[in-house]
């Protein structure tokens, strides 16, 4: 990896390269489209309402039309899923600037903003806690991480540009194969609009935040066959100050920077929260080629106790990028065939360290600065999809796909890794005295290889006016496994009216494991980690029934599911029975470690209500949604309920049109007592924890608006459960005032 692609504190300060590099291609754009010409993934009805962005068309519910749940466009009453769609008028009235801010005002999705660095925001969904469990696609085009690593829901994916975002609750392996088994998350971007060729926006305030961003579009060719779009997002802030905020919290980690050599490091916590996210895309007719980037850097300590520290060497960075070219020809009316190839890479910052204590020859503790982390992960995907119409009334989707990865795994890399180099040997190994005797050796970084193969068919048919039926199935082939999963999906869809529609959606989905967890290899000081290279996927069945009641400025809706998980993945730091190799090996120094690897063990279900609603009155368009789920996970051990999350959820909000060019947006955020955290000096915190928002927006003129956003309005100081159990502190009140001119 080039090191340019990451950038030290100093040089993130100065990001007016990245504004001019936005600014410069989407003024020349400007200048040589050619008309306004119809965005690649918007219907015709958004185009219409698009084209002034007006106060009612702002307050207007979302589009109907859904692409992500049967990966073809369907009314959002026939789609076989729960689906939620947010479009541009919510983004701009809400004041939502990435994907994270729209996951926490969703029905029955928890995000904990702190959880643990590596993966950001953690994002629970009905009750099924796991962020490699979520599928997020742009324009269709999947972005996770290649080697089914914790998706990161950081401050570096943009809904700047969004034209709408459809989520889709539950399983989607039928159609998306692994890993899809919470939601189906797909941002899908602006094309050209008429009057607007692109806009740039600045945005400044509270903890040194500053924000900028630049999008164009436009067309070209002798007929503007030919479309072009693309964005950039740069972010940074300092985050709340814990020491200030928090006190009390925050004299344990004091302590610990007080006992280390060096003192005092730490005492003031370096906390940055810095994100790019960068995109291009190139349309024509039936073909579209699109690249996606984000890069993101965080203190390694978020989400911890006073393990680590807040140190300006304890920095968790990585990148993404990925690539995809699709075309579709169509061979008859009723027949087409998509081809897509993609290449998709993933990299750790090779200077990510996490930073802690260890005990000193004088008795004392000294900071620890070599505990390196690199990772690195490409696949290389293609797949084919031939969508036939039968009749009006039958349609059948068939696929095949075939995948080759080489990941290396997040690794420990003692000195960093150079990258110029074989990465693998530079890791060394760890070494161990097993029970009988013998020396063994552990390596700290595998390269692993591996290809996995898919065919996928799915039948719609409308059987009568008001009855729909879905049926679908999928096999997967991967080199890692014997068995070749399968999984089903069916649904019938029911028009109890014109207004009212009843649903019921049975899926089978699976998480195949992330080599990440079958080679993550450590040493704690307590538990010694091996590798486990025959980790099976994990498995889960969900039923659901939706009622939606939708008619012009109103949508009501509830689901109710079930779900059950099996070949539950237990990571080794559990140091559960199933998870201990031997109780008790020696290390060269004499000293004693629990030798554990992760297993699959175990099985959980998972239950609950999502409750939801919109509507527009007049000069005012209010939205709420209340969820409740409940959660057990059974091992051999005994049973664990519902950890680290909260049982009940609500949220509520309004966009009030005050005047013709002023939208005032009050939201609120309940939820109740996390269940099953150590609350530590944050007792008071961690209950009933409840957040107050705030989004104002002013069109000063038909192409300039202004904004105010607050979060946390009332400077709540409110706990979560971080990644330990343990509860952590979340942000306090911060202010964003900017501007967007349109062009």
């Amino acid at each position: 990896m080039s090191q340019g692609i990451f950038h030290t504190t100093q040089r993130r300060r100065h990001p007016l390269c990245y504004i001019l590099a936005a600014v410069i291609p989407a003024a020349s754009l400007h200048a040589a489209a050619q008309g306004p010409a119809a965005p690649a993934n918007a219907s015709t009805s958004s185009i219409e309402r698009l084209k002034a962005l007006s106060m009612e068309e702002l307050m207007s519910i979302p589009v109907s039309t859904v692409t992500t749940a049967s990966r073809r466009e369907e009314h959002t009453r026939d789609a076989p899923a729960t689906v939620i769609i947010i479009d541009r008028g919510d983004i701009l009235a809400r004041g939502y600037s990435t994907l994270k801010d729209v996951l926490r005002d969703l029905p029955g999705m928890e995000t904990i903003e702190s959880f643990f660095s590596e993966i950001g925001t953690q994002v629970s969904v009905r009750g099924i806690t796991g962020n490699n469990k979520i599928v997020v696609l742009v324009n269709g085009m999947r972005v996770n991480p290649p080697g089914g690593e914790d998706f990161p829901f950081r401050s570096d994916i943009s809904v700047r540009n969004a034209e709408r975002i459809e989520v889709v609750y539950g399983p989607g392996s039928t159609l998306y194969g692994q890993d899809a088994i919470s939601a189906v998350i797909n941002i899908i971007t602006r094309g050209p609009v008429h009057g607007e060729n692109g806009e740039a926006g600045v945005a400044g305030g509270w903890n040194n935040s500053r924000e900028a961003w630049g999008s164009f579009a436009g067309t070209f060719g002798p007929d503007g066959e030919y479309g072009i779009n693309g964005f950039i997002q740069y972010h940074d802030s300092d985050l709340s100050e814990l020491e200030s905020d928090y006190p009390g919290w925050w004299k344990n980690y004091a302590a610990v920077s007080d006992a280390a050599q060096p003192q005092g490091l730490g005492r003031s916590p370096f906390r940055e929260d810095y994100g790019l996210n960068l995109f291009l895309r190139l349309t024509t007719a039936h073909s579209s080629l699109q690249a996606w980037h984000r890069e993101s850097e965080r203190s390694s300590s978020e989400g911890f106790s006073p393990i680590l520290g807040y140190l300006p060497e304890a920095i968790w960075g990585d990148s993404s990028t990925v690539v995809e070219g699709r075309n579709t020809l169509e061979l008859r009316d009723n027949v087409s065939l998509e081809s897509c190839i993609a290449w998709n890479r993933y990299e750790i910052d090779p200077d990510t360290r996490y930073v802690f204590t260890i005990p000193d020859r004088s008795g004392g503790k000294k900071w620890f600065f070599d505990d390196y982390k690199y990772g690195i992960g490409t696949s290389f995907s293609g797949e084919e999809i031939l969508r036939i119409d039968v009749t009006p009334n039958l349609q059948f989707t068939v696929g095949a796909m075939a995948a080759s990865y080489d990941i290396i795994p997040k690794s420990t890399v003692p000195g960093g890794a150079d990258t110029d180099t074989a990465v693998v040997s530079q890791g060394g190994s760890f070494s161990y005295i097993d029970g009988a005797g013998v020396t063994r050796e552990i390596p700290r970084v595998t390269q692993y290889r591996y290809e996995t193969y898919a065919g996928y068919a799915e039948a719609a048919w409308q059987m009568h006016p008001r009855l729909k039926g879905i049926l679908g199935n999928r096999v997967t082939k991967d080199t890692r496994f014997s068995d070749a999963p399968m999984t089903p999906r069916a649904g019938l869809i029911f028009d109890l009216t014109e207004n009212l529609t009843a649903k019921y959606i049975f899926t089978h989905a699976y998480v195949a494991p992330a080599p990440y967890f079958g080679f993550s290899t450590y040493d704690n000081g307590a538990l010694l980690a091996t590798s486990n290279p025959d980790l099976q996927p994990e498995e889960a069945d969900s039923h659901e029934l939706n009622l939606s009641y939708n008619r012009e400025n109103l949508l009501v809706g509830a689901s109710v599911y079930y779900g059950e998980e099996s070949d539950l993945l237990v990571l080794a730091d559990r140091a559960t029975p199933v998870n201990v190799v031997e109780p008790e090996v020696r290390l060269p120094d004499g000293s004693t470690r629990t030798l554990v690897q992760t297993a699959n063990s175990g099985s959980s279900r998972n239950y609950g209500l999502d409750l939801y609603a919109r509507a527009r009155f007049g000069s005012i368009s209010p939205w709420a949604s209340y969820s409740f789920t409940d959660f057990e996970e059974e091992q051999d051990e005994g049973s664990t309920p519902l950890s680290g999350i909260s049982q009940h959820n609500a949220r509520m909000g309004l966009t009030w049109a005050a005047t013709s060019r002023l939208l005032v947006t009050p939201s609120f955020i309940l939820r109740s007592t996390p269940e099953h955290g150590k609350p530590g000096p944050l007792d008071s915190e961690l209950d009933t924890p409840y957040e107050i928002n705030l989004h104002v927006l002013c069109n000063a003129t038909r192409k300039l608006d202004l904004f105010l956003d607050v979060r946390n309005l009332t400077n709540h100081k409110y706990a979560l459960i971080g990644v330990t159990g343990d509860a952590i502190p979340q942000e306090t009140f911060s202010a964003m005032a900017g501007a967007r001119l349109k062009f």
